[in-house]
């Protein structure tokens, strides 16, 4: 009690005095206003429950639990997931959106084990608002029994419903080398999975639609020598292996979302040349018999014509660090890195992209501003 306050006291009756010695001391040492706070408590509990699920599945195979999280929380919040699992197990969506009905919210996370020691213990829910966890519920699975399926040598890795190809196209990636690209349909299936052994260059894109039904463009690099491309799939309904053998043969026309893998047309133009000039030459021999100037003006025509053809080719310099694509989408594969200022063949051009040959024969996609046009 501070001096002020003792001078106070002592000058209060007595009767007053003892009613004051009676008051229990305090222990607040500050002003009370400095210690006033608005600390966000949270007035609910956090509820998890899960859809039935299988519990024998199979490697590869996706496979889908749905979660809901019950709530009486209004507040603004956000869903954190955590997993107790082992590396084996592949989370597919960890970005997975919420629905909300009611005070249920729910949403489906997908799965799919690499090998059969996969596994899946817990799934951990947090809530949070402005950044700190305020809620937080977990749930304890059954085991899941994961099942490896029969393989071949040209096993896709791919575990679905079904797969159907929609269309296969060829023609060629460089001197050595073709590019074949199928559209494929799947259900119940993760289409990234798909990959052969033996192949330096693969992969799916331009993916669309979700883990239910989905559809894509598988692309590989390979010899030209190979005259079958073969792989095959485990359909899980069945519970056996699906083969594809397809005939390689080399397209002329145009790949839907490729564009044009087609002969340049100066490399058309070339042929149209040299085409007139054998006309003119059979021409001249058939005039040499028959003495007709109606043919030889024909002739003359058609030699004059070939030298009109335009085989002339249009370049560019490729920037130094640009990047060459598959296929001219956002999402393609890069599969060449310039190292320098690098001369290039200009083919053709799907904005923003442009089609361009490299020296060593390869055909890819660039950006039409890593492009300077001679």
């Amino acid at each position: 009690m501070n001096n002020n306050l003792q001078i106070g006291f002592k000058n209060l009756p007595k009767e007053e005095q003892k009613i004051y010695e009676n008051i229990a001391p305090s222990d607040e040492s500050e002003d009370y206003q400095k210690n006033i706070e608005d600390p966000f408590i949270p007035q609910s509990s956090l509820v998890l429950i899960t859809s039935n699920y299988a519990n024998k599945i199979f490697v590869g195979e996706v496979f889908p639990i749905t979660v809901y999280a019950k709530t009486t929380e209004n507040t603004n919040f956000d869903f954190h997931i955590e997993l107790i699992k082992n590396n084996d197990l592949l989370f597919l969506n960890p970005d997975a959106k919420w629905i909300k009905k009611d005070n249920i919210y729910e949403t489906t996370l997908w799965f799919e084990a690499k090998t059969s020691n996969a596994n899946l213990e817990q799934i951990i829910v947090k809530l949070s608002r402005n950044d700190v966890f305020f809620q937080k519920a977990n749930i304890a699975l059954n085991p899941i029994k994961f099942e490896n399926t029969p393989s071949s040598n040209n096993f896709s890795h791919l575990v679905a419903s079904s797969l159907e190809i929609k269309k296969v196209k060829t023609n060629h990636f460089d001197n050595q080398n073709v590019i074949m690209i199928m559209e494929i349909n799947a259900t119940n299936a993760n289409l990234k999975s798909f990959y052969l052994k033996g192949i330096e260059k693969q992969g799916v894109e331009n993916l669309r639609g979700d883990f239910n039904s989905s559809n894509g463009y598988y692309y590989a690099v390979f010899p030209a020598s190979k005259n079958i491309f073969s792989f095959s799939y485990f359909n899980k309904d069945e519970k056996k292996l699906q083969n594809y053998n397809l005939k390689i043969k080399i397209s002329e026309d145009s790949i839907s979302t490729q564009s044009d893998l087609n002969p340049t047309n100066k490399d058309f133009n070339t042929y149209k040349q040299y085409g007139l000039w054998l006309i003119t030459l059979l021409l001249a021999i058939f005039f040499i018999f028959k003495k007709n100037y109606i043919i030889l003006t024909i002739a003359l025509i058609c030699f004059i014509s070939g030298f009109l053809v335009d085989t002339s080719t249009q370049t560019g310099i490729l920037k130094a660090k640009a990047k060459a694509k598959i296929l001219p989408t956002e999402l393609s594969t890069y599969f060449y890195t310039a190292n320098t200022n690098e001369k290039v063949e200009i083919l053709g051009e799907r904005k923003p992209y442009v089609k361009v040959l490299f020296k060593d024969g390869k055909i890819g996609w660039v950006k039409n501003e890593d492009l300077t046009k001679n």
